[in-house]
């Protein structure tokens, strides 16, 4: 390797590893937030909470590694060039090619990298985390318990609850309503504290100093009974939340490119059924194939945004020399939130069957692929980027 591709690599290797922690830790911190309200706040061990957080952090650099790629092309460039250091190159005989190409090469191979990370890591991490969290829903149900909100999770059939606070002495529940919608003797159930327990194949409400509230079958909009209790016990059938957690983990998102060929083969074929000739199971198959094509080629386009933000990069950071690192970090910034915006748009209509999958996850990439390539062409013909309009209005010439 020639030194002065070496010095340029050295100058953003600094820069990007900043711009990635910084991003990872505002992605990283926010979940940190939503697993202490579970964890440390509900008395179940940290180390689960730690444990969930490296299952999740795949997920979080295939986002980060990309923006901290921006970043640290253009504030290194931008850096160079406002020591003029790329004039001293010039004038020794490099040309900008020469500074551009080892970045080029440098962000394709980071790309193919994060394609493979992307594949392997991201599927495995998050099952990992949904499995992970289904156990401790089982062994510790406190994980769902919400006061003073209508609880939907650990739900049966017809049935709703809701309690008033928790007793963070002991732990019980206080002033405890409960909905059972049986569609022959609706009956409401009122407690002054319960608590849960958990068991081996399932989950018991137990309450304390209650009433139950049950309408007259015959007559159920104007009769009912009560009665007084000093102890109940209503068994919980937490498996249907529990069911959707482990199908969440399942969705295209959690799986490989393998898997997701797979499962689009098998919507295909039962799509060409005539078993499914139905139009609203028709719709559905579609929309699904959609969703999942989408997804396989974000498997490969987001990986590949590394490649595009270093074509759009090296110009960038040439231009906003005078501003130094924040005008980088600022620029950097807003076109990662150019990307995604693209990127978001296109997945939706992809899905919804409006745009081809293949260009609702590959769009971002080819609009500023070829922004940054023609930035690049007028950097090394010297031509002046402040010709273009855009730019110039965002950072006038002196």
């Amino acid at each position: 390797m020639k030194i002065v591709t070496r010095y340029t690599l050295s100058q953003i290797i600094e820069p990007f590893f900043l711009a990635l922690i910084a991003f990872t830790s505002v992605l990283v911190i926010n979940k940190v937030f939503i697993l202490t309200k579970y964890f440390v706040e509900k008395g179940i061990n940290p180390w689960y909470m730690l444990e969930m957080l490296f299952y999740y952090s795949p997920a979080v650099f295939v986002l980060t590694v990309p923006m901290a790629t921006l970043v640290g092309i253009v504030t290194a460039f931008g850096r160079l060039s406002a020591d003029n250091e790329i004039i001293a190159m010039k004038t020794s005989g490099i040309g900008m090619q020469k500074l551009i190409i080892p970045v080029i090469l440098s962000t394709f191979i980071l790309s193919v990298f994060m394609v493979f990370f992307m594949d392997f890591s991201i599927p495995k991490g998050n099952q990992a985390y949904y499995k992970l969290y289904v156990e401790l829903r089982q062994k510790h149900p406190a994980l769902v318990l919400e006061p003073d909100t209508i609880m939907e999770e650990m739900s049966t059939e017809g049935r709703k609850w809701y309690f008033k606070s928790i007793d963070p002495q002991t732990g019980r529940m206080k002033n405890i309503m409960i909905w059972e919608r049986d569609k022959d003797t609706p009956r409401l159930i009122t407690a002054k504290e319960g608590e849960l327990r958990v068991f081996d194949q399932w989950t018991a409400l137990y309450l304390y100093n209650g009433k139950i509230y049950q309408a007259d079958p015959k007559n159920p909009l104007k009769g009912y009974s009560t009665g007084d209790f000093s102890k109940n016990e209503i068994i919980l059938n937490i498996g249907r939340s529990l069911d959707k957690e482990e199908r969440a983990s399942w969705s295209p998102v959690n799986m490989s490119m393998k898997e997701i060929k797979e499962n689009l083969k098998k919507f295909e074929e039962e799509l060409a059924s005539p078993v499914t000739a139905d139009y609203v199971k028709n719709y559905i198959k579609k929309y699904q194939i959609n969703e999942y094509k989408v997804e396989l080629y974000k498997k490969i386009s987001i990986p590949f945004a590394n490649l595009a933000f270093g074509l759009i990069g090296v110009p960038l950071g040439l231009f906003v020399r005078k501003g130094g690192r924040m005008v980088g970090l600022g620029v950097g910034v807003g076109m990662i939130i150019v990307y995604y915006v693209i990127l978001t748009i296109g997945e939706k209509v992809s899905k919804a069957g409006i745009y081809p999958p293949f260009l609702g996850a590959w769009t971002p990439n080819i609009v500023i692929g070829i922004a940054g390539i023609i930035l690049i062409i007028r950097t090394i013909r010297e031509m002046p980027i402040h010709s273009i309009k855009l730019l110039d209005k965002l950072f006038p010439s002196e």
